[in-house]
């Protein structure tokens, strides 16, 4: 199956990072390895970091995305300041080959994230991580959570670039039926393709046809 290489908070090393390009360099020339994963808000660290350079040249270079963890975090120990969506913007700007994905759409800066994605055409995101847990009752929960929904569809409706959002659930946290239903809730019909497949297959070079053909 496909995968990203990801450098989390218990690896990540700024200081020791050429040691490890070797490696990472090994994965992106797998055709199973389809991006890098990074997560700044946990390994503190700033995305536009020049020590990030010869990371992202490789990513450049194989073209795969860098997907990046923004957002709130799950621990309460890592740091805000450097998962803010805002930072990609910096990032996004130096490093204009890299394609970027902005994993959870930067909840809940959604302001903040949409104006990152309208600015820079090398940055997409997924909308993963926005729930947790199994439903109940899907209809009492929309009606609950009325202003954090709103304010979603709001932000997309406003961007209209949905060929640059991707269906995504940060499972097994949430339940995928209500992950799907929860998308379709905060995407129009008219973009179902789209979202729930073309641009991950597209943004992420995936060859599902091949696999479900083999």
């Amino acid at each position: 199956l496909s995968y990203c290489i990801g450098l989390d908070s218990q690896v990540f090393d700024m200081e020791k990072l050429p040691q490890k390009l070797h490696l990472i360099e090994q994965h992106l020339r797998s055709d199973r390895c389809v991006g890098i994963k990074l997560y700044p808000g946990y390994a503190s660290f700033y995305l536009y970091d020049d020590r990030l350079a010869p990371v992202y040249e490789l990513a450049a270079r194989y073209d795969k995305p860098v997907a990046v963890h923004t957002g709130l975090t799950a621990t309460d120990n890592a740091l805000l300041k450097y998962s803010h969506p805002l930072v990609m913007d910096e990032a996004a700007t130096k490093f204009r080959k890299v394609r970027f994905v902005m994993c959870h759409f930067g909840e809940p800066w959604f302001t903040d994230a949409a104006a990152v994605i309208e600015k820079n055409p090398n940055v997409a995101a997924d909308l993963s991580g926005l729930l947790e847990r199994k439903i109940q009752d899907f209809g009492a929960f929309c009606e609950k959570k009325h202003f954090y929904i709103e304010r979603l569809k709001g932000w997309l409706e406003y961007l209209d670039l949905y060929d640059r959002f991707m269906f995504g659930t940060d499972w097994p946290l949430a339940n995928l039926g209500d992950y799907i239903a929860f998308t379709k809730e905060i995407i129009p019909e008219e973009h179902w393709d789209e979202v729930f497949y073309k641009n991950a297959m597209r943004i992420y070079h995936l060859k599902l046809e091949a696999m479900l053909d083999s």
